[in-house]
């Protein structure tokens, strides 16, 4: 099973990774999806999202990522939170993750990554591939899991 995970500054630059339909219960269970004209990868259409699995940042620990399953019911009030990770909603496969980065490589400016990080900037599974825009906004994961 494969998964594509997002992120980069442009989340934060928009102030998209803290908005409240983040933490939507039926967005962290996966019954909603939070639309945002901003949730998108370049000029592609907009990302859909896998909320029970987008990874959180939670009290600036940026070592410990939750997933959004973990905070259906908690009270977060008071705490410091984030999307760290975007978690794509895919079909599980390869190729469906493969062809959400063939329209926003249309679209933009990305390369693959040829060196691996030093750790797994996505905690979960292994990472097969990287991809970054030209512009330092996104970085795109393929994670087989």
């Amino acid at each position: 099973m494969y998964a594509l995970y997002a992120w980069g500054n442009f989340i934060s630059e928009v102030g998209l990774d803290r908005r409240p339909a983040w933490l939507d219960p039926a967005v962290l269970r996966g019954e909603q999806q939070v639309i945002d004209e901003s949730l998108m990868i370049g000029d592609t259409d907009t990302l859909l999202v896998d909320g029970p699995n987008t990874l959180f940042e939670i009290d600036d620990d940026d070592k410990n990522l939750v997933p959004g399953s973990a905070l259906v019911g908690r009270d977060l009030s008071g705490v410091t939170w984030r999307v760290a990770r975007i978690r794509a909603a895919t079909d599980g496969t390869r190729e469906d993750a493969l062809r959400i980065v063939a329209a926003a490589e249309e679209d933009g400016d990305y390369s693959e990554e040829d060196e691996r990080h030093e750790y797994n900037s996505v905690p979960v599974g292994e990472i097969v591939t990287l991809w970054e825009d030209d512009h330092g906004q996104w970085t795109l994961a393929l994670v087989e899991l």
